[in-house]
This record gives C-alpha cells, structure tokens and sequence, in this order.
C-alpha cells in the first residue's frame, strides 16, 4: 500500500491551544487541529502536567499506535493489522503501572497539524499560540521517538519531518532525549541481520546529513537508533532504553542492582514493570537480549498461574474467614504493616542465617502481590528468580544454581532493596 504521508510531510507545531484552558485540552470537542485528549483524563492536572512525556511521531502506517497498544495495552500484534485505523488526532494517555515508572504517552497522526484551516498563519494572536504549542509540546522530560517504516523506501520526505520535529523540539528544549525506531524490520526485506544493519546505516547517514543542513550540530545532540517489530521482543528492549532515560532515580537504582549483584554472586539483576514488561533498571553489567526475553517470558507464566490458582485477601480458602499472609518460609504475618527505613549499600548481608523479610500487604485488586515468587531452573545450570518488590514491579534475577544454594541470604538482601525503593518513591 502506497504510504499518503508525503502529501503532508512537514510537522508544524502552531495553533491556538490554550494550556490553561480545559476546553481546549481535554475535551473531544476541541477546537479543530488543537491538541486533543481523552475525556476521562485531566491533563490539566498538575501532576500529570509534569510527568515525563514519550512523543510518538513519525509518517502514517509507520506503527505508531501499534507500538502503543501491543506494549501497554495487550493487543495481539496480529490484531493490529485489521483492528486498527490509521490516527486522526493527537491522543494522550498515561502510563502509571508503577510509582517509580510514571509518563504521559502522546501519540501523533502521521500528517500532524496543529493549525486550523480557519486561521491565517499571519495572525499575530495565532503565531502566539503556535509558540504556546510548542512549549506545551516539548518543555519537561520529555522524549521525541520517531518512528519510521524500514520497509517503506525512500525515506527522504521522511527523514525532512524528522528534521522539522527535531529543531522545533531543540528551540524549546536543547536537552530533549531524541530515538529514531527503524520499525518493521520483519519483513522479507530484513531476513537477515545484515540486511537490518545497512537499513540503519542508510537511515543514520541521511538524519546526519539532513541536520547538518539544519544547522543542527552533531555534538549539541545525541540520536539513538534502535530496530524494531512488534512480532519479537526487540521492541520491549527499545522502549525499556526509551523509558530508562526519563527515570530520575534511575543511577540509585543502577547502583542498588549492582550491589546486589556482587553481593549474592549473580549473573543479571533486573527491575521489571510487571505490566508493560519493560525493565526500567538494571545493573551495570552487559544486556544480553536472550535474558531479557526468558525474564519477559518468566513474568507471563508468573502472572498467568497466579491469575488462576491466585488468592487475594478478598477470595479467602474455604472455612478461613481471616487468613494470615504468609511470607513463604512457614511464618506468620498476620496484617503487619511494612516499616520503610533508607537503605544504604552496606546493610546488605553476605552471610544470613534465616529469612528476615516482611513482604508487607497484599494489592488488593491483583492476583500478583506481595507474596508473588517464582523459581525457574534452567538445563545450563542457570536459575530464573523472581521477587515481587513494588506495586507491580518485579524484581528478576539470573544466579548460577550453585550461588542459589544460599537463598535465605538472597531473600534478605532483596528485603533490603525493597525497602530501598520503598523510600525513594
């Protein structure tokens, strides 16, 4: 199918959108071409207002929604290819799974205009508005991820709107975090790896050039290049490197993992997002995709068993009217409450004799909780761990099975971490 995009190819952020007013911003009635939301979320509210924002751009069919939906709302990617229609509007939602992982989404048409058809460009109070945008747009933590179809050549007219977007962005935000995802790379034209690599190479050469001619200098900013589809897990990785860069807290949590690591001898520590499956932390040491994806895949069998064999506070076992929660190891917590103290690196132990963990409360609208844990063990020697440590994050470890020996020291170091992040949200 021939790609309508370049009939409108350019981005132009103008139009009189009026942050403060709720009208404009909020409901479907909006005025035509301004930014639009949906009504059961007010994006005037100042928390949301200030959370992180991912910007989805990129030209029409490129994938856009697609990667929205099958990441955070769980749609099959197959069904995407018949239940989707192509965005007419700016859409916005909010992702806020977990207290340490909280972004507003803003999902772009393909031919994006924020400048009514009824207004003349020449009118000052317009040009005023159009600067407005702008600001609402791209001010913040914000990351600008373009998405462009690897499969729909030449990526010229394409890459031209990459550029537009990008030195409209850095007028208002020179620190903003930019990343090009070379999508569909699952087709027959990408059968093999190399084919992938000078698709990237092709794309990279030309964004160069492209800013270069913009006046945009190469060292004023960094782009990110990552190749993706929806049918395997590299678009989990891509947008978990996307998601890390607004989390600030994320250097506390890169050294907490890190300790844990070298502490309890492991492989790979990884903080999970139990919802979306993206890892928004993990330690300093080098990511293999394989790992990540038997993580991702470990996460699926946890939430799918306890979703039929789980029992929350609400679902008491029969002739029990008050069960006690236990924490896995026999002893009984009752309703105890979790006590949250700072956690400093060196209260994690090397040496433990018993399990001195106080999983705290269970959620009581999930199947996974507090108690939620898992052990895999793999043929090559290798054991899968799984902790829960947050409101629907997950702590996800890699051990040899010879390390795993000492699993009370493991429980209680993991305690300490969950305390840990517990005082940082």
């Amino acid at each position: 199918m021939m790609n309508d995009y370049y009939q409108n190819s350019d981005y132009d952020f103008g139009g009189p959108v009026d942050p403060g007013n709720e009208e404009n911003i909020v409901s479907p009635e909006a005025v035509p071409g301004g930014l639009r939301a949906r009504p059961e979320v007010d994006f005037n509210d100042k928390k949301i207002g200030t959370l992180p924002k991912i910007l989805l751009m990129g030209p029409r069919r490129s994938g856009k929604t697609s990667i929205q939906r099958v990441v955070f709302q769980k749609m099959s990617p197959h069904e995407t290819l018949f239940r989707l229609e192509a965005t007419q509007e700016l859409e916005r939602s909010v992702v806020d799974h977990t207290s340490l992982c909280r972004f507003t989404i803003w999902d772009f048409p393909g031919d994006y205009y924020a400048l009514p058809d009824d207004l003349e460009a020449t009118n000052n109070d317009t040009t005023n508005n159009a600067e407005e945008t702008k600001r609402t747009i791209f001010q913040g933590s914000t990351s600008l991820l373009f998405v462009v179809d690897a499969q729909d050549e030449p990526y010229d007219h394409v890459l031209q709107s990459f550029t537009n977007a990008v030195t409209q962005a850095l007028t208002v935000n020179p620190s903003i975090c930019v990343e090009v995802f070379i999508n569909k790379v699952d087709g027959e034209l990408f059968l093999s790896d190399e084919s992938k690599y000078d698709c990237r190479r092709d794309i990279m050469s030309q964004v160069t050039d492209e800013l270069a001619e913009a006046g945009v200098s190469p060292d004023n900013l960094h782009i990110r290049y990552h190749l993706t589809s929806i049918y395997d897990h590299s678009i989990y990785e891509a947008l978990s490197r996307v998601v890390q860069r607004l989390i600030p807290q994320l250097p506390t949590l890169e050294n907490l993992l890190n300790v844990l690591v070298s502490t309890c001898s492991m492989e790979k520590a990884y903080l999970f997002d139990v919802v979306s499956k993206l890892y928004i932390s993990t330690d300093s040491g080098p990511v293999d995709m394989q790992s990540v994806e038997l993580c991702s895949d470990m996460i699926d069998v946890v939430l799918d068993v306890s979703g039929i064999y789980g029992l929350g506070p609400e679902n008491p076992p029969p002739g029990e009217d008050q069960p006690a929660i236990s924490n896995g190891e026999g002893e009984r917590s009752g309703d105890k409450q979790l006590v949250v103290d700072p956690l400093l690196p060196s209260t994690l132990a090397s040496q433990v004799q018993s399990d001195d963990i106080d999983d705290g409360i269970i959620h009581p609208d999930s199947a996974y909780d507090s108690e939620s844990a898992s052990v895999i063990r793999l043929s090559n020697g290798m054991v899968l761990y799984l902790k829960e440590v947050d409101t629907m994050l997950a702590l996800v470890c890699i051990t040899r099975s010879e390390n795993f020996r000492k699993k009370s020291m493991i429980n209680h170091n993991i305690g300490q971490i969950k305390k840990a992040l517990h005082a940082l949200v």
